[in-house]
């Protein structure tokens, strides 16, 4: 008997629908999984805060890897595990984004930041017109501060100095830009050593550690838990999602992701909007019996 004990799960376009919300019938079915014993986890690109956010309004309590697996927390929030880029790497990633004018956040121990407020905004009303786009202006405008706020994004004028802060740890720098210098950027980031770059969207870099990876994290998580790999199951919806399709006995990737992330997986589920992640849980659970 082969019983599934683990199940984690991205929120971005994964749990969360294109309103940030967790949807009535994940929220049951994350809990039906529980109550069977089975571990959940996220496994999301956010930080810790940032990850919270959506669940507190859910009534969940989970683990969650976050900031794509450089940092692990239990239920009670506690850091189970970390791992940093090192300030070297750090400045030299600053120059190559400054020098090609690329937008872009730095993620902490001590919080995200920004050094560019009205980008910010412009960022988040892009991504969210793209997902809402019958939203009027003014609640475009409403909608992205309130993310701004929910996200605890702290403005600075200059990241050195974040950099400076005493005992500062940069767990990743996230960058976004429609400039076409960013994939020549991603080209000369990619030649730093021990650092991974990846993409959770369209127009988005997400850098790394190289040990700071879902699938890492997850096996981190499930050795801790004394569970197989063989009996987890990933649920993702894009290219930051791959290092723990690897890692999982089971990938289930969404309706939403792309063909080629899709073709990587065990199983197509349904999109964010149709409460894929309740039907992957189903059919997790009825398979592992």
């Amino acid at each position: 008997m082969n019983m599934m004990k683990c199940i984690a799960i991205d929120m971005d376009g994964t749990l969360l629908n294109e309103m940030q919300e967790v949807s009535r019938e994940n929220i049951e079915a994350i809990q039906k999984a529980q109550q069977q014993g089975v571990t959940v986890v996220l496994a999301t690109g956010r930080a810790y805060t940032g990850a919270l956010r959506p669940l507190e309004r859910s009534g969940l309590t989970l683990p969650a890897i976050c900031y794509n697996g450089a940092e692990i927390r239990n239920e009670d929030g506690s850091v189970l595990a970390s791992v940093s880029l090192q300030l070297d790497q750090v400045q030299q990633m600053k120059r190559t984004l400054e020098d090609n004018n690329i937008y872009y956040q730095v993620f902490t121990n001590n919080g995200i930041y920004t050094d560019d407020y009205e980008g910010t905004i412009k960022i988040i009303i892009g991504i969210m017109k793209n997902a809402n786009p019958d939203m009027t202006r003014e609640e475009l405008v409403k909608g992205a501060e309130q993310q701004f706020e929910d996200l605890k994004l702290i403005h600075v004028t200059d990241y050195n100095e974040v950099l400076e802060q005493p005992n500062i740890e940069v767990y990743k720098l996230l960058s976004f830009s429609k400039d076409p210098a960013l994939e020549k950027v991603r080209e000369q980031i990619d030649q730093i050593e021990n650092v991974v770059v990846t993409t959770s969207g369209y127009n988005n870099l997400e850098i790394n550690h190289q040990n700071a990876q879902k699938g890492i994290a997850l096996k981190n998580f499930t050795e801790r838990k004394n569970i197989p790999l063989k009996q987890t199951m990933a649920v993702g919806d894009n290219y930051n999602d791959v290092s723990m399709f690897k890692a999982a006995g089971i990938s289930a990737a969404m309706g939403n992701a792309e063909e080629e992330i899709q073709k990587m997986c065990t199983f197509i589920t349904k999109s964010n909007e149709e409460h894929g992640v309740a039907h992957a849980i189903e059919k997790f659970l009825a398979d592992g019996k």
